[in-house]
């Protein structure tokens, strides 16, 4: 037997559910979503701006041509120029030279002073050997005294006799900054070019001097004693005299002494016309 066909009704109700359901999901999901897209605030959109590379890298420098020039390191200062004295005794001409190849600088201006002690050959030779030399031969800058004086150690004639030096040197052609008083028996710790190189970054008026006011003890044995140094008018040498009188102090002027931590004589130049009546504006005591 066969079975009777569903009838319309059935089948119409059966498909028309699903739909529905369908529908009704679909309207709610919509809903939900446009009610939370209303809940969430609003932000207004971010403009990005991009940052500059100064800010990024400190250190940035604008890109320059390969064409373009580097620019110039700052100059050196002007080195200076110094006076030296060498002065030298009898049998001190190797002595000298050796110091005056070691010191040398074209730059820099010397003068030689042999006393009379040495004989006068001793300082002919003296000058042959200079003039032999061609470096100071072209320079011009290196003389000796021809007429010598003595020198005591012990007197004032040693400080009279670098006096004179320095006079000769300020009466030269070349102008210099510093004077620096040596013995044949010194020699130098530093090159002349680290020492003009070191000396270019000071101030040409400063002073080396050391020097101290406070007398002490000198004043007995040093200051008062009357010391007559046969160096200053006799033409030949003799002995120092020492007079049994004492003196006084002066009082026009003050009186100060070198320390022994300065061995050396550094002053600066003052290239002035020198006075003419021979008069000490002041005095030196030795340590």
């Amino acid at each position: 037997m066969q079975e009777p066909p569903p009838s319309p009704t059935t089948t119409t109700t059966t498909t028309t559910i699903p739909t529905k359901f369908y529908l009704l999901l679909s309207t709610s999901l919509f809903s939900l979503l446009f009610i939370l897209s209303l809940s969430i605030p609003q932000q207004p959109p971010s403009t990005y701006k991009p940052r500059s590379p100064s800010s990024l890298f400190p250190t940035h420098q604008p890109h320059r041509l390969l064409s373009d020039p580097p620019p110039d390191p700052p100059s050196p200062p002007t080195p200076p120029s110094i006076a030296y004295l060498i002065s030298g005794s009898n049998n001190d001409s190797g002595r000298i030279l050796r110091l005056l190849s070691s010191i040398y600088h074209p730059r820099n201006q010397y003068l030689i002073h042999l006393d009379r002690s040495a004989k006068q050959a001793e300082r002919d030779a003296l000058a042959l050997a200079v003039q032999s030399v061609p470096l100071y031969r072209s320079a011009q800058n290196v003389n000796v005294i021809g007429k010598a004086d003595f020198v005591y150690p012990r007197g004032s004639s040693s400080i009279s006799a670098t006096l004179h030096g320095a006079s000769i040197l300020l009466r030269l052609p070349g102008k210099w900054d510093w004077f620096i008083n040596l013995s044949a028996a010194d020699y130098p710790l530093v090159t002349q070019d680290d020492l003009l190189h070191i000396l270019a970054y000071l101030p040409r008026d400063l002073n080396f001097v050391n020097h101290t006011g406070y007398i002490g003890w000198r004043e007995s044995r040093k200051l008062k004693p009357i010391i007559v140094d046969p160096g200053l008018y006799l033409v030949e040498k003799s002995e120092l005299f020492y007079a049994t009188q004492k003196r006084g102090l002066p009082d026009a002027y003050r009186l100060f002494t070198a320390l022994k931590s300065s061995p050396n004589i550094y002053f600066e130049a003052n290239h002035q016309p020198l006075p003419t009546d021979n008069s000490t504006r002041y005095s030196t005591a030795e340590v």
